[in-house]
């Protein structure tokens, strides 16, 4: 695959055995870093490869006084290399996207552009061109080195504040009900259901539950907890461990590490294989299309909210923010019927130690 990036120097050599192998340099000129070859496993254009690219720009004349200069100084910066690995990684693939990448937007713009009003009109264009959730991911990627390059003084005005999202997706009234959960524990392999008990449980993204193991589990003074960083926001979380899920954990054999195998015994590789396999069995017990692993985590929060915990406890349990744990429960309490029916209960209790007073009447 040929790449057409500007400023990159392209040399083909035949070797004495009659290969032929191709080396890519930043630029072209004396002291032009290597940072690609033919025997690499990297493939040309991706973000990889464009990522290695950036490594070598700081040095390189293409990138002094261009948007480009902003995005390789954010990337050495501790604003980036702070972040956890999956937001870095996103992150990269929003700078270095071979069709539609803010590098290859705007990367070649003098950084002073961006003090013109009118560029919020262009990244609106190019955003709305991307569409949906990924052109929001890009423009609040770009908004990121916009806000870095003000903090640096390389930008002298942000005039890419307050832009609305393009993309929504409102899963709130979503959950799996106590039967849905049976349902799909009872007629999935035991390695599936065990990934939907983990979830109802514990609270937990797909991410974090493909890296719980054993060594997540410690003692309590009355029983046992779940202690681990969350890899999304890496906050801690200290997970109470319910009954099902101590059945669960008492069930593993001793030679597995992980609380979540596949059929062969192993940690998946992947996090999307829990969701995969979920959707597939779903599926298959002809359940709710619209559920999915991820509805499972409100499902947590609810069962702790109806024990009598408040929202710092339920907040502090599964890493979250205590905003995120109100809206969840707010939720919750509007869509419940079992949360109706007991306000029902309640109200008529009320009703009728009142009427049991004397004169009174409701």
């Amino acid at each position: 695959m040929r790449v057409d990036l500007k400023g990159v120097h392209r040399v083909r050599m035949k070797l004495k055995d009659g290969r032929v192998r191709e080396y890519h340099y930043a630029w072209r000129g004396k002291g032009a870093p290597k940072f690609w070859d033919s025997d690499s496993s990297i493939r040309p254009g991706s973000p990889e490869y464009l990522s290695a690219l950036a490594a070598c720009a700081p040095v390189a004349p293409l990138a002094r006084g261009r948007f480009r200069d902003v995005i390789i100084r954010f990337l050495d910066s501790r604003d980036f290399l702070g972040l956890a690995p999956r937001t870095q990684k996103d992150m990269r693939t929003s700078f270095y996207h071979k069709t539609n990448g803010i590098d290859r937007k705007f990367g070649e713009i003098d950084t002073p552009a961006f003090d013109d009003p009118r560029i919020r009109r262009k990244v609106l264009e190019w955003r709305d061109k991307i569409g949906g959730k990924v052109g929001d991911d890009r423009l609040r990627h770009l908004q990121r080195l916009v806000k870095f390059g003000m903090d640096r003084a390389l930008i002298l005005h942000n005039h890419l504040r307050d832009i609305p999202s393009l993309y929504s997706s409102d899963r709130a009234e979503i959950m799996w009900t106590e039967a849905e959960i049976d349902a799909f524990v009872a007629g999935a392999p035991g390695q599936v259901g065990r990934i939907l008990i983990v979830a109802t449980e514990t609270g937990l993204r797909p991410g974090d539950q493909v890296q719980l193991t054993r060594d997540h589990i410690l003692p309590t003074p009355g029983g046992r907890r779940i202690v681990l960083r969350t890899r999304k926001r890496q906050r801690l979380a200290s997970i109470p461990v319910t009954p099902r899920l101590a059945a669960l954990i008492d069930a593993m054999p001793t030679s597995q590490h992980h609380l979540i195998v596949n059929k062969a015994g192993e940690p998946y590789s992947h996090e999307n294989y829990l969701g995969d396999a979920v959707s597939e069995w779903r599926d298959k017990l002809k359940l709710r299309k619209e559920l999915r692993l991820y509805d499972a985590r409100g499902t947590a929060a609810t069962r702790l909210f109806e024990a009598g915990a408040d929202l710092k406890e339920i907040a502090v349990a599964f890493g979250w923010s205590i905003k995120h744990a109100a809206e969840v429960i707010e939720r919750y309490v509007a869509l419940s019927p079992q949360m109706a029916d007991g306000i029902g209960a309640k109200l008529q209790r009320f009703r009728a130690a009142k009427q049991a007073e004397p004169g009174t009447s409701l």
